[in-house]
């Protein structure tokens, strides 16, 4: 879905790692999505991963770099799923794996409710030149890869040559975005395949499909 951003992970030197990176940035993650960047505190963080503040600011540095490296984590791990999902042969197979994960993904109680970036990245960005960085190279990285899926699909016969990817694409990231905010707002399950739905009906209509 998204390039990788510049966040690092990196042990302090002499001290071996004694925690697994991902479960902790997991546990980083849930605190910034519950308080937000701005209201979560290096106490806050210490308490959610169990690790002593010391341990933390030695492993990843302070609060931004911690945050920049859950944000990688998080990002890492969507990348990961899309790219299965655009791996899927039929298009619509694809598109609704995509956006099934997704849901799944937003609305998951152990994790908050919405999507990482858009919850926690956004209200930042217009402050922050490197956060917004990150976020403008996830969302272009997800436009780019939903044209290239539709190209393909066009390529393959599967919709009309005459489609325009970019706008089918434009459809299904503003769809990805749209059930992320609803989630947040307390969209239930049902309520967001509902929403995908319509969106995946939009695409066939303009494709030229029943």
């Amino acid at each position: 879905m998204v390039q990788k951003n510049l966040a690092r992970i990196a042990p302090a030197r002499g001290r071996p790692r004694s925690f697994n990176t991902d479960e902790v940035l997991g546990q980083v993650r849930n605190a910034f999505l519950r308080y937000g960047y701005a209201g979560t505190s290096m106490d806050q963080l210490s308490a959610a991963t169990g690790l002593h503040k010391p341990s933390l600011y030695g492993a990843f540095g302070d609060k931004k770099r911690l945050y920049l490296a859950a944000l990688d984590n998080y990002l890492a791990e969507v990348r990961a799923q899309f790219a299965e999902a655009f791996a899927v042969p039929d298009l619509f197979d694809s598109l609704f794996a995509m956006s099934e994960w997704s849901i799944d993904k937003f609305v998951r109680s152990d994790e908050g409710s919405g999507c990482f970036m858009m919850s926690t990245a956004m209200p930042e960005a217009a402050e922050d030149p490197e956060i917004s960085r990150v976020v403008r190279e996830a969302m272009e990285s997800l436009e780019r890869a939903m044209v290239k899926r539709f190209d393909k699909a066009i390529d393959e016969g599967q919709i009309s040559p005459q489609a325009d990817s970019h706008t089918l694409a434009m459809i299904m990231v503003a769809n990805h975005y749209e059930l992320a905010a609803r989630a947040r707002a307390g969209y239930s399950r049902a309520e967001l395949r509902i929403l995908a739905d319509r969106a995946l009906a939009v695409i066939r209509s303009i494709a030229g499909l029943k």
